[in-house]
């Protein structure tokens, strides 16, 4: 399936020409893909929390959103204290660029910085940085814990039924191909 995937938005530069073969390739490179609690379908899990948010959250970049689910625990070496994984994520962002997707540098440093800050409990203003921690922090419940609408950044996230929405998906199991024709339609 040949997928031209660009961004939308003003000064938008992303591409992504196939993306079962960015999927692979992560997950060729990936310390951490295995992991019941932080691996693959837990990325599958934070782009499908994601694909809830973006409709809710104008200027949020669906492209750096996904990239961001797929990279961000792609290089965890545990599942207990690793607060390195996130840089270690953006690094093998900046690796694949240019092979497996295209960014401008200002997305690339975008998605670098939501990577490396992605467990360090802040906030973002920025739409794209809030719909990705916040994709990945409703997906607290798999680890007993309710996601804290203070520690949100969308209101798209902050509602009580998104919260208690994020429970069930929990349950749920998504195929990549399915999250791609979500992402981008048609």
């Amino acid at each position: 399936m040949d997928h031209r995937i660009i961004s939308v938005g003003p000064n938008a530069r992303v591409w992504i020409p196939d993306p079962a073969r960015l999927v692979d390739a992560v997950l060729a490179r990936s310390t951490g893909k295995k992991s019941s609690i932080h691996g693959e379908s837990h990325w599958q899990r934070v782009a499908a929390a994601a694909l809830a948010l973006l409709p809710e959250t104008p200027g949020a970049d669906p492209a750096l959103v996904f990239l961001f689910a797929l990279f961000h625990d792609s290089m965890r070496f545990n599942d207990s204290f690793d607060p390195e994984h996130g840089p270690r994520a953006a690094v093998l962002g900046r690796e694949l660029r240019g092979g497996t997707f295209e960014l401008g540098d200002d997305e690339m440093d975008l998605l670098a910085f939501a990577c490396e800050e992605h467990t360090n409990g802040g906030l973002s203003e920025d739409p794209t940085v809030g719909v990705c921690w916040d994709a990945d922090r409703l997906n607290l419940w798999r680890v007993g814990f309710e996601p804290d609408p203070r520690f949100l950044s969308t209101r798209a996230a902050r509602s009580e039924e998104r919260i208690a929405w994020a429970y069930d998906l929990q349950q749920e199991r998504f195929a990549w191909e399915t999250l791609f024709q979500a992402f981008w339609p048609g």
